[in-house]
């Protein structure tokens, strides 16, 4: 068991299964609950909370894996973007501005009628984000790249959070960019709760994957120790 858990191809594998017996079943047992149950509250959204639990609880519990000066601090990059993962998951950003429900988003920092020192506030927040997401990519990204080509387990792990995340973003924006580019005109609505079904599905393995790319780190950390 411990050999296939470590096995490259075991996060691939497990995501694809796992999110294709989701949908399956949603689209199978539940097609006229499709886009009920992405909503806040549902299931879809508690199950999402509870992977950020478990995350969370990982990186407490295999905080002794990370030792030396660059170690601790990757941990703690790991362990504040968690933080902001799920504070942005559970909609803080809707509730910080006293006078937008968009503050991290360029139209909040163009609108002149926005209070500056809330301009100033969360454009500082963005930076410390936005740095912290570039310290990793900076360190990591060479040794990712080239890792991968030789069938690094927690490197292939890593790629499939990327992947997820790149889309989970994607399928978020595809409607709206849809109506933009075509004057107005949304997708069927039918289509719309397809691409919230796949957005919020999806968005469930982010935590999980990154629980599972600790925890094989935390065993090939182990196996490596006399």
């Amino acid at each position: 068991m411990k050999k296939a858990f470590l096995s490259p191809l075991f996060t691939p594998l497990f995501f694809l299964i796992a999110w294709g017996a989701i949908l399956a079943v949603v689209l199978l047992f539940f097609p006229e609950q499709k886009f009920a149950i992405t909503e806040d509250g549902e299931i879809i959204d508690i199950a999402t909370y509870c992977g950020y639990a478990v995350l969370l609880c990982g990186l407490i519990y295999f905080y002794r894996d990370y030792k030396g000066a660059g170690a601790k601090t990757d941990w703690l990059v790991y362990f504040l973007l968690s933080l902001c993962a799920l504070l942005r998951e559970a909609g803080i950003q809707h509730h910080l501005s006293s006078t937008d429900t968009t503050p991290f988003k360029s139209k909040f920092f163009l609108n002149p009628e926005n209070p500056l020192y809330e301009k100033i506030v969360f454009g500082i927040v963005l930076l410390l984000v936005f740095g912290m997401v570039i310290y990793l990519a900076v360190k990591y990204t060479k040794h990712l790249v080239t890792s991968f080509f030789k069938m690094n387990t927690v490197t292939w792990s890593t790629a499939v959070l990327c992947c997820d995340l790149v889309f989970a973003k994607f399928a978020d924006r595809f409607p709206g960019n849809w109506r933009h580019a075509h004057d107005g005109l949304s997708l069927p609505r039918e289509q719309i709760e397809i691409w919230s079904l796949l957005e919020e599905s999806s968005e469930i393995f982010l935590p999980l994957t990154a629980f599972i790319i600790l925890w094989q780190y935390h065993l090939l950390l182990k196996s490596k120790q006399p």
